[in-house]
């Protein structure tokens, strides 16, 4: 726990590579006075930082501080400036001992597909936090030029009308979805892939698709999470601005997450739908499944093959369990752990084991860099923000992100989905194709609740489904 009047760090020194804007940086951490629950969906609108997991939900509002890394993960100096830059900002918290295990400042983001695509982490101005048990409370982060002077009640005051402001009537009446490839073409590169597999290229390579659906005005963004939580209350929901649009998902897949020492990661691969139907060709007896177990253990294999060399502890169940989800059964292993300390006694942090992780064979394949110049001939343009790290990290290194899939990138009235399928030796076109429609209609439950999606005709232009 964070202790009443703490600074948001262990040690308020400025570490070494931290700059002078970020040291700058002051805040405060409040508890909001008694009054009728902030609707948080409706708070981070369209546009605004939300995270919601295990009954928490975090809202982030304007822009206090970003964190940039121009060249992604890959740049491991970039990395450790970034962790620096936001252990340098300190905090003046009110918040009574013991109502949240959170400490004040955090920064959130979501990062490319692409390690080496340019990322930005961002401290929000205003973050609202209301926890489980409906308890709320905010930070609000400002520059030399700002004020924290905001009285705990102005404040309630202030974040109750915007999301009063934010709140729409109206959704999209109408739907076109518009594959960029045909379900033929999906099908023959999953045949080129598996050649790939028996030419002994690569062992495993994820295959992703994407369609666009245009409608006759924006989806409100809140309503679609709201609907969302009820389908998947056991997934991670999230929305972040990026400069494609606001990326939007409900997650099932833990990359990371670190508490001190302690650190946990719960792979998925693997796929079955929930009710076999006569035409499904999905494997009922997942757990029994050769097929889906080999794509399972590549993954769970690389993930403890990367942590091992930084754990004094890993723990690595034999067996998988199975993880429901409203539509879609999948293999899910659960690797945790104690982290080895650094010569100078502290521990990796979140962010830096993001990066010995992404991309794991779960998005990606084995080995890594195979399967990803594979992705660079097969698919259909870049992955943006798909499948990338999704989450946050505070000033004390520990932090939690998540994998972004089950997701849309939402940019007015058009909106883009996208799934993947992990290809290994024996996989059949068919049944991948089947696999990326399961993943299509987890997504498009939540954008139009009722209304049928489907793949199998061409774009809207050539006679191909329009939903109204």
């Amino acid at each position: 726990m964070t202790p009443t009047h703490a600074p948001a760090t262990t040690d308020t020194r400025q570490p070494a590579g931290a700059r002078d804007g970020a040291a700058a940086i002051g805040a405060r951490r409040v508890a909001l006075p008694g009054g009728d629950p902030i609707d948080p969906w409706a708070l981070a609108g369209d546009d605004g930082i939300l995270l919601a997991e295990g009954g928490r939900v975090l809202v982030g509002l304007g822009t206090a501080l970003s964190l940039e890394l121009p060249d992604g993960l890959a740049d491991a100096e970039g990395v450790e400036r970034v962790t620096a830059e936001l252990a340098s900002v300190t905090c003046d918290d009110r918040l009574p001992h013991g109502t949240t295990a959170l400490r004040p400042v955090l920064a959130f983001g979501a990062l490319p597909f692409d390690r080496s695509g340019a990322a930005v982490l961002t401290v929000p101005s205003v973050l609202y936090c209301q926890e489980a048990d409906g308890t709320e409370w905010a930070t609000v982060s400002a520059g030399p030029d700002g004020t924290l002077d905001e009285r705990p009640g102005d404040l309630r005051d202030r974040l109750t009308a915007r999301a009063a402001d934010a709140r729409r009537q109206d959704g999209p009446s109408s739907w076109r979805v518009l594959p960029r490839s045909s379900d033929a073409q999906f099908e023959d590169r999953v045949a080129r892939a598996v050649a790939a597999i028996d030419r002994h290229e690569v062992a495993k390579v994820v295959l992703a698709r994407r369609v666009d659906v245009a409608t006759d005005r924006a989806p409100d963004v809140a309503v679609v999470l709201r609907r969302w939580s009820d389908l998947e209350p056991s997934c991670t929901l999230f929305s972040m601005p990026t400069p494609d649009g606001q990326f939007v998902g409900a997650s099932p897949e833990l990359l990371v997450e670190r508490t001190g020492d302690r650190f946990r990661s719960r792979p998925l691969a693997g796929t079955t739908d929930r009710v076999h139907g006569a035409d499904s060709t999905l494997p009922p007896a997942l757990l029994e499944s050769a097929k889906d177990a080999e794509e399972h253990r590549l993954v769970v294999d690389a993930i403890r093959d990367a942590l091992a060399p930084w754990s004094d502890e890993l723990q690595v169940p034999e067996h998988p369990e199975l993880v429901h989800l409203h539509n879609i059964t999948h293999l899910g292993t659960t690797i945790g752990g104690t982290l080895r300390p650094r010569a100078d006694g502290g521990f990796p942090g979140t962010l830096h084991l993001v990066t010995l992780l992404h991309p794991t064979p779960a998005v990606g394949g084995v080995p890594r860099a195979a399967a990803l110049d594979l992705i660079g001939h097969l698919e259909d343009g870049s992955r943006g923000h798909y499948a990338g790290p999704v989450g946050w990290i505070d000033g004390a290194g520990d932090g939690r992100f998540v994998v972004g899939i089950r997701a849309m990138t939402v940019a007015g009235a058009s909106v883009t989905l996208t799934a993947g399928v992990g290809i290994v030796a024996g996989s059949r076109p068919e049944v991948e194709l089947r696999e990326t429609g399961l993943k299509f209609s987890a997504v498009f439950d939540a954008l139009a609740p009722g209304v049928p999606f489907d793949t199998s005709m061409p774009p809207p232009s050539a006679g191909g489904p329009v939903n109204d």
